[in-house]
């Protein structure tokens, strides 16, 4: 917790430092600023998912911003353990909904900060494809059982910063093209094991599997973020 609070607390003194150097630059800005002023309507890409957002831009400088992302996919594959052969599948799902505040401190550079309401839920599910045979002894598939391990962020709600550039296009500057980095802090994956068969002491939790991926994963708490979004103003 302590580390989360130095995160966010850290995020907004930048914020803080990067508004206070713009100040200049929107004073001498060009008088026309407020043709940025407006809201726009866009769809974005990213490492995060496909999505879609709405921003409103209150001059060239400063804009807040809301929108969805999401992406799922199945990947089948096999693995070996302890000479027993399993079929796997990872169900991968991730995204969120957004919301943001972008500060610009020049042109087209921009900071971006806020949270967003996590939907990541790796799910990684299989069973014993061959029977295992131990001499004369022949174990069927059947009884080896099945496994399901899913991971859900610890945080929800995950603080959110990135960095970007933007450009406005068209003689009304009525199109705009972003492309940013950035990161969620979602806080150390939690576990949870289902399984039946010979794997049932898996999911055991006096066998404490859960809380042993966990401290092997506790390092992973950062979701780096790579996005490029378009859109247009509708007013």
């Amino acid at each position: 917790m302590k580390r989360l609070f130095s995160l966010i607390v850290g995020a907004v003194l930048s914020i803080m430092a990067f508004y206070a150097q713009a100040q200049d630059a929107r004073t001498n800005s060009s008088p026309n600023s407020d043709i940025y002023k407006g809201l726009y309507l866009g769809a974005s890409a990213s490492t995060n998912g496909w999505g879609l957002n709405a921003r409103y831009a209150f001059n060239h400088w400063f804009s807040v911003k809301t929108g969805f992302e999401t992406l799922s996919f199945t990947y089948n594959f096999d693995f070996d353990e302890y000479d027993i052969d399993y079929n796997a599948d990872l169900d991968y799902q991730t995204g969120g909904i957004l919301l943001l505040a972008d500060f610009a401190y020049a042109k087209n550079l921009y900071i971006s900060a806020g949270v967003v309401f996590s939907s990541f839920n790796p799910e990684l599910s299989g069973l014993a494809a061959d029977d295992y045979e131990f001499g004369d002894i022949i174990i069927p598939a059947e009884d080896i059982g099945t496994f399901d391990i899913s991971i859900d962020p610890s945080i929800k709600a995950a603080p959110y910063v990135g960095a970007g550039y933007q450009s406005f296009w068209g003689k009304s500057k009525s199109v705009s093209f972003n492309f940013e980095v950035g990161f969620y802090y979602m806080g150390t994956p939690e576990f949870s094991i289902e399984s039946d068969g010979l794997l049932s002491p898996t999911s055991n939790p006096e066998m404490g599997q859960a809380e042993y991926l966990e401290d092997q994963f506790s390092a992973y708490n950062i979701y780096p973020v790579i996005k490029l979004n378009l859109a247009v103003r509708i007013f």
